[in-house]
């Protein structure tokens, strides 16, 4: 079942690229003012975003970069996909994640999560 989790439709900024003034707007799903979930080439993104002052529904990329959480995924409903992935995600706990989804992730590279961090 999913759950009833509040997402705001919203931009995003991101960029600059090549050159200053080069910049791309992505249209996604803000949870919690803090992370985004954009489409961008048949992939499901989620990102760390800031909220651009005095603008509704306009944020700015994190700086953090992204991650790709799901391929191929064109002509889904992007809304449901997303929701059933944090109902999901919501029932491991942070082991689990790390085992179960993250090491057993085919075709994957090498990460380094950083964990020091934790201390």
């Amino acid at each position: 079942m999913i759950a009833n989790i509040e997402l705001e439709l919203a931009s995003m900024v991101l960029g600059p690229w090549d050159n200053p003034h080069q910049y791309a707007l992505y249209e996604g799903y803000v949870l919690n003012e803090r992370h985004i979930f954009i489409m961008d080439e048949g992939s499901l993104w989620l990102r760390h975003v800031l909220k651009a002052p005095h603008m509704d529904h306009l944020y700015i990329d994190g700086g953090s970069g992204g991650m790709i959480i799901a391929n191929e995924v064109e002509g889904m409903d992007t809304l449901a996909l997303i929701k059933t992935i944090i109902t999901e995600l919501k029932q491991v706990n942070g082991l689990q994640f790390l085992l179960d989804i993250l090491l057993w992730t085919k075709d994957r590279g090498d990460l380094n999560l950083k964990l020091e961090t934790l201390r």
